[in-house]
């Protein structure tokens, strides 16, 4: 379906943007490169799940090509890089040239609303632990419907033990919550926490 797609694009179009920004620039060259592949989970089959070409005929024969183009390249690099291990420099910026191509065309079909922009740029401003390579946010509600924010944090599973991910999430918590108040927004963050492999793999 079209918008499963379109859902599982979104997701790794958030994982892209985040991840590009993920390695800090005090980190020697090879430490940041080495971060920044780790950070890559959008470089995954699963980010193009659902595509069909024939779903986009609005946007014209030509485009279509294109858009069909570079889902396969992308797939190329995708599926030669193992769930639990980082792409290398090249499977990198190619996956890159293909994924941009990707953007470009699919942008239209992916608005982010106000609300959903001052929830990034909140967490943009909240001072990860090491152990978190990539992370997105969903908005929603809770069980008594009152707004929420879910943050999916992904972690690495060297430094991040499974069954440290409750403390984890609890420490990390208050400042998220901090970091959206200073916003105004009065959603409530909740802290999942998954390892790379699983957004991979699932």
């Amino acid at each position: 379906m079209k918008q499963d797609f379109l859902d599982n694009f979104r997701i790794a179009r958030n994982l892209f943007v985040h991840g590009v920004q993920a390695a800090p620039a005090s980190l020697d060259p090879q430490a940041a490169a080495q971060m920044t592949a780790r950070a890559a989970l959008w470089l995954t089959p699963k980010s193009v799940s659902g595509f069909n070409a024939d779903d986009f005929r609005e946007i014209g024969l030509d485009r279509q090509r294109d858009l069909q183009d570079a889902v396969r390249e992308f797939l190329d690099i995708a599926r030669k890089v193992p769930a639990n291990e980082p792409a290398t420099p090249e499977q990198l910026g190619n996956a890159r040239v293909a994924f941009a191509k990707l953007l470009q065309i699919l942008q239209p079909y992916l608005p982010t609303p106000q609300e959903g922009q001052a929830v990034e740029d909140a967490l943009n401003s909240v001072g990860f632990p090491p152990w978190v390579v990539n992370w997105d946010y969903e908005l929603g509600s809770d069980e008594d419907g009152g707004p929420a924010v879910w943050v999916n944090l992904f972690a690495d599973e060297t430094t991040a033990p499974r069954k440290e991910f409750g403390r984890l999430a609890s420490s990390i918590t208050p400042k998220i919550r901090e970091a959206l108040s200073a916003t105004g927004s009065q959603r409530w963050p909740f802290v999942r926490i998954r390892t790379a492999v699983e957004h991979k793999t699932a």
